[in-house]
């Protein structure tokens, strides 16, 4: 099975697709931003996957950046809600020290381009996105990554079928890992 990121680059879809896509991803970034999580489950798939893998910084230019066979996140759907998402319900508060006092984030997300794949109802939809987290008056801290998605149009709308992230800095000083970018 071939990485998302190493999917050849087709031919950008029209404008109208792209906006689509665009306002998809906005509603997303929202969801995440606001904590609602219950929501952003709305907009998986029940089979979606969530990598992030090990970012490197390879001599040659030309070389991935990352190391396919080992992930710093590799996730489902019902991990993400069973084990990811649960820290945040009114009951794990006092629990959850890793979100007490809680990070907020915010996802910018830009530079996104859209193409087709073999697949008529799937989207090929990668972006550039930063995420930025800050807790009390902590410093800010900031991961950058590039997203590669899969996203499918359905009669309902759009969803995520799958994400896979690739972080740009090799030593990453972030708030909290457990994040999706």
């Amino acid at each position: 099975m071939a990485v998302a990121a190493d999917r050849g680059l087709g031919p950008l879809l029209a404008a109208d697709i792209h906006a689509e896509v665009a306002v998809f991803l906005a509603h997303e970034a929202e969801l995440l931003d606001t904590r609602e999580f219950r929501g952003w489950l709305d907009l998986v798939e029940d089979d979606f996957t969530y990598r992030v893998p090990v970012p490197v910084t390879p001599d040659n230019p030309g070389a991935q950046a990352y190391d396919a066979s080992a992930y710093i996140v590799d996730e489902t759907r019902e991990t993400l809600a069973e084990h990811w998402f649960v820290r945040f319900r009114p009951d794990m508060w006092e629990m959850a020290w890793s979100e007490n006092p809680p990070v907020r984030y915010r996802h910018f997300v830009t530079n996104i381009r859209v193409r087709a794949t073999d697949e008529p109802d799937v989207l090929d939809a990668r972006s550039n996105v930063i995420v930025s987290a800050v807790r009390q008056s902590s410093p800010t801290t900031t991961l950058h990554a590039e997203r590669f998605d899969l996203i499918v149009r359905t009669g309902g709308g759009m969803r995520l079928r799958s994400r896979f992230v690739v972080i740009d800095e090799t030593v990453l000083d972030f708030a909290q890992l457990r994040v999706v970018m």
